[in-house]
């Protein structure tokens, strides 16, 4: 069995590789992938493999990205740190969900479920497993992050999303204003902060920025039927929602989800 491994820690990758390549004589470990961009480059490149054995939160992204942008025919088990994924939905769907550190036991249990959903698979002719698991993935019962991590001079500050006003793409980089103007800087993509927060409470208006509900003021009439947004605060640049976002714009402001 043809297995790849997407994992950002070097030592987790390589240790994971030497426990499936011992406890299975058959499976190899054809390629160990680091980021969301290399992931790409490597699945548009080659044929899918038999499983993929992969972390969600990677350095420039989650791993979701990749399975949403690649058609690839396999099953996957998740394997993280984190537990904010809805454990119980990959369990039902037969595709596990690993919390790391990854004991021998639970990897052998992993590997009999997908033996269990290929046998299912094959038997349904059902060959999009992984439309299926995103789409667990976004379900309703998705927990949103509630805190971040960000650095701040030789600290690590705990930053709540109630705090927060808006993420703005800058310089190549994330910035992540508070409601009290303070900045900080992160290596994680708007698409990540986007994927994680909670869409009742924030909004992605453009590639530029991500509002927060609460620090929105009023909006005012742009040409072509497009909408500036006022903030509670200084904007560092205008905030434009283009002429087809309009509607769901509003929508959301009105907290009209019924209609999205």
């Amino acid at each position: 069995m043809k297995i790849v491994i997407i994992e950002d820690e070097y030592h987790t990758g390589w240790e994971l590789k030497d426990v499936i390549e011992g406890l299975w004589s058959n499976f190899r470990v054809i390629s160990l992938i680091d980021s969301v961009h290399s992931g790409l480059q490597w699945f548009r490149e080659h044929d899918a493999p038999d499983l993929i054995f992969s972390d969600i939160q990677l350095g420039d992204g989650l791993s979701f990205d990749i399975f949403k942008k690649v058609k690839i025919d396999c099953p996957v088990i998740f394997c993280t740190a984190y537990d904010e994924y809805a454990i119980a939905a990959f369990e039902n769907n037969g595709i596990d969900y690993l919390l790391k550190p990854i004991s021998e036991k639970s990897l052998k249990r992993s590997i009999a479920k997908i033996d269990l959903l290929k046998r299912i698979s094959e038997k349904r002719n059902d060959q999009d497993i992984m439309a299926r698991l995103i789409n667990v993935i976004e379900s309703k019962n998705k927990i949103f992050k509630s805190t971040f991590l960000v650095n701040y001079r030789d600290r690590i500050v705990p930053l709540t999303v109630d705090q927060i006003a808006f993420f703005h793409y800058k310089n190549r980089n994330v910035q992540i204003c508070s409601h009290q103007n303070e900045v900080y800087t992160t290596s994680a993509t708007l698409d990540y902060f986007e994927s994680v927060l909670d869409p009742g409470l924030f909004y992605r208006a453009n590639r530029q920025f991500i509002i927060s509900r609460s620090v929105i003021k009023e909006l005012k009439h742009q040409d072509e039927r497009k909408l500036q947004v006022k903030m509670s605060l200084p904007n560092p640049e205008a905030i434009i929602i283009s002429k087809a976002r309009v509607q769901a714009f509003l929508r959301w402001l009105e907290n009209d989800s019924s209609q999205e």
